[in-house]
């Protein structure tokens, strides 16, 4: 398997991951943001296959963040009220590893070629993958601090907000 087959396989299981995720959440609010997250790796998926045909792998950026941002918002209005999304605590830990191996092998891989768009797209695609990371990260934060702020009150100083 080459490189390129590699990174497809990776962006696929990834947007499977996400896919059955979002069939599997009642909350309509984190479903938009599995359902966008998906759709970022069948984006990263393209980029991938048209730079092994020789192509230009094409635009990676995305607008995720301000988009994950107002979902964020939305879904802190629902926390009180729904046990669901405190409950998938691991589904987003286990996500953001995902991410995380995302952006290490692409980092890794832009370091190993010579080929100029091959290296530009690796480090932009390495960019999204921590984007996600971060999203995750902030989500998975955001719904398990009532969870751990009372047990952990004492080690921990306040946050500026």
């Amino acid at each position: 398997m080459n490189i390129f087959e590699f990174a497809q396989n990776l962006e696929r299981n990834h947007q499977d991951f996400y896919l059955e995720h979002a069939a599997n959440t009642e909350n309509k609010k984190l479903k938009i943001v599995f359902e966008d997250l998906a759709k970022e790796e069948k984006k990263h998926e393209q980029i991938i296959k048209n730079l092994s045909e020789n192509k230009k792998g094409g635009e990676v950026e995305s607008d995720i963040l301000p988009r994950a941002k107002k979902a964020f918002e939305e879904i802190a209005v629902d926390l009180k009220e729904d046990n669901e999304i405190q409950q998938q605590v691991d589904v987003y830990r286990e996500a953001m590893e995902m991410e995380t191996k995302a952006y290490n092998f692409y980092n890794e891989k832009q370091e190993e070629t010579d080929i100029k768009d091959v290296k530009e797209t690796f480090v932009r695609l390495a960019e999204e993958e921590k984007k996600h990371e971060d999203i995750l990260r902030n989500l998975m934060e955001m719904v398990n601090r009532p969870n751990t702020w009372l047990d952990d009150a004492e080690w921990y100083h306040r946050e500026e907000y």
